[in-house]
């Protein structure tokens, strides 16, 4: 069968990212004719050269990956869904009996949602794909056989049960050979991803990760992961990646194994990754191991330093790990970056002034090594489905029960609102103005929102 994965939009600006999901999955359809297509890596006419890929490829299936809920076409208002439907609708013209089956993790977020506003969708495959992709390619007259899919039935959208978890240890490794690396080795941003673990043992309170891919971290061999960064150094010229791994200091004792693995390979590849700020997870072995083996850039989203706030978000660390990251970034000579929420539960004028204290603290003993700090203050926070998030703002009355959250913002109730949507104003302005002036200069300074 020839099978067309295309990854769909993947935000407003187009910001080139790495297909790696649909590259697990084409090392996983054995047996059939695999290409992938990014719609991103096209930005003057996406919809067209989607259209020319599916009438030269002439595939079987189509399967779209679906990652970002909020995504647009430059200089083009457009609704939430519009892009994606535009996408499938076209893929639907060129090959009119095609099935075409979307999956990723916006379409595991909002799956039956998508269902109903993607009428171009034969059905849908809930998290992980790689083992129920290829079942499902055999099935796809009976998808109700296939755990974890969404299909059309009776006039319907049914859903097939819950999936076995994968043994993400035991996958292949991504197949790298069907989409040029150069377009994203050349991105202004690092967008080449490398997956040492799956899932996530925190319990963030607005954090989907444990829906998507559960609360049990699954760490692959240092060694495999070391051998995935030394395939794309060498065989092409990749020179800085980043790990997309949740948290990549947990476990702590992996992330200095697969930094000794890449120090005793010489490898000379640059590196960052996400990491968590709990003085634990950040001994003076892993921040000396790490930066022998490549890391120049510390990645923190505390979302907020107030104790009492990090207590409503479930947070495992305290402001006093937070005052200890940029101590031991100094220490050990590492770059870093913060990304906070300026409206988090439970936020107060002190709160706020105790998160600004925290950054002007980080800027004076970090200086230029302080990269970017990023606040999300284009909007509240967004509430996604199947979190505890979701659970307090309908306690709240600030969302209802049916509420299916693609416009979902947490506002914290009564005069903090109204108080945090000046500070935001005001601080969209001069961000603004920073923009112009780092245009001009040509330097990076960060993102607003996720």
């Amino acid at each position: 069968m020839r099978v067309l994965l295309v990854q769909a939009f993947t935000a407003v600006d187009m910001e080139l990212v790495y297909p790696i999901g649909p590259a697990y999955l084409a090392a996983h359809l054995q047996g059939h004719e695999v290409e992938i297509f990014d719609v991103n890596l096209h930005r003057e006419r996406p919809y067209d050269a989607l259209e020319d890929a599916v009438r030269a490829f002439s595939p079987d299936v189509v399967g779209f990956s679906l990652r970002n809920m909020k995504v647009g076409m430059p200089h083009l208002h457009t609704d939430d869904f519009e892009p994606q439907r535009l996408a499938i609708e076209r893929v639907r013209q060129v090959a009119p009996g095609v099935p075409v089956i979307a999956g990723g993790t916006a379409f595991s977020l909002y799956a039956e949602v998508m269902m109903q506003r993607l009428p171009g969708l034969h059905c849908g495959v809930w998290g992980e794909a790689e083992h129920r992709l290829p079942e499902l390619l055999d099935r796809l007259e009976t998808p109700w056989e296939v755990p974890g899919v969404y299909f059309r039935r009776d006039g319907r959208i049914q859903y097939s049960g819950t999936p076995p978890t994968v043994d993400f240890t035991a996958l292949a490794p991504p197949r790298r050979d069907l989409v040029p690396l150069r377009p994203y080795a050349d991105s202004s941003f690092v967008s080449i991803g490398i997956q040492a673990k799956r899932g996530c043992e925190l319990k963030c309170l607005h954090c989907s990760d444990t829906f998507l891919a559960g609360s049990t971290v699954r760490a692959r061999d240092p060694k495999a992961i070391v051998d995935e960064m030394e395939f794309l150094v060498k065989e092409h010229g990749i020179r800085e990646l980043f790990f997309c791994d949740q948290a990549f200091n947990i476990p702590p004792q992996h992330a200095i194994d697969i930094s000794k693995e890449i120090v005793a390979r010489k490898l000379e590849v640059k590196w960052s990754a996400w990491f968590n700020e709990h003085r634990a997870t950040l001994s003076d072995e892993l921040l000396i191991w790490i930066k022998r083996a490549g890391c120049g850039l510390l990645s923190f989203s505390p979302d907020h330093v107030d104790d009492r706030v990090l207590k409503i978000l479930d947070k495992n660390f305290t402001e006093a790990d937070l005052h200890y990251t940029y101590r031991a970034a100094k220490k050990h000579g590492l770059d870093v970056e913060y990304s906070f929420f300026l409206n988090s539960p439970g936020e107060t004028p002190a709160s706020l002034l105790r998160l600004f204290t925290f950054l002007a603290r980080a800027r004076m003993h970090l200086g230029p090594s302080l990269r970017t700090f990023s606040l999300l203050l284009m909007q509240p926070i967004r509430i996604y489905p199947h979190t505890r998030l979701q659970k307090l703002a309908i306690a709240e009355g600030l969302i209802s029960a049916d509420d299916d959250l693609i416009e979902g913002r947490y506002w914290n109730p009564g005069r903090m609102r109204h108080a945090v949507s000046g500070i935001q104003a005001g601080l969209n302005l001069a961000y603004k103005g920073r923009e112009v002036m780092r245009r001009r200069r040509g330097q990076a300074f960060g993102s607003l929102e996720r």
